[in-house]
């Protein structure tokens, strides 16, 4: 049984419509400093992605460590 809410939620273009409108009274420092927050916001991806990309890295690094640990122990104990 399926319940609804009749919680009424802006449609996408009234919220986009009511942000731009803001935006147009918008002063030359306001849009210079929202162009710096973008491009801030962007860096800071760039630097996680480039963070995560060394993790991965590491995690295969000490994946294949312990594969070539684990034969050599099989190679070792259990062929003898």
């Amino acid at each position: 049984m399926a319940i609804h809410l009749k919680i009424p939620f802006p449609s996408e273009a009234a919220v986009l419509r009511k942000q731009v409108s803001a935006e147009r009274d918008w002063t030359p420092t306001q849009r210079l400093r929202a162009v710096a927050d973008a491009l801030a916001a962007a860096e800071a991806l760039s630097r996680a992605g480039q963070v995560r990309e060394a993790q991965l890295k590491y995690h295969e690094e000490l994946e294949a460590e312990w594969r070539r640990r684990l034969k050599e122990f099989i190679q070792r104990h259990a062929l003898s």
